[in-house]
């Protein structure tokens, strides 16, 4: 987060959100929504919603290379 608008509309959610957070905890808030943003930008979204994750989980991937 860079912007006091951004800053500002993250609060707002949490207050919204039914969150009645002090001051002393805002910059975490902050800081942990900045991160969740970026785990969610790497997630895939190219999925049709049927997938499910038993359905499309290879676990040939993740074996050993021999």
């Amino acid at each position: 987060m860079s912007t006091t608008q951004d800053r500002d509309d993250v609060l707002l959610m949490a207050r919204i959100a039914g969150l009645d957070l002090p001051p002393a905890f805002h910059d975490e808030l902050i800081e942990a929504h900045a991160k969740l943003q970026s785990i969610l930008a790497r997630m895939p979204r190219d999925r049709d919603r049927g997938d499910e994750p038993a359905h499309v989980f290879v676990p040939e991937r993740f074996m050993p290379v021999e």
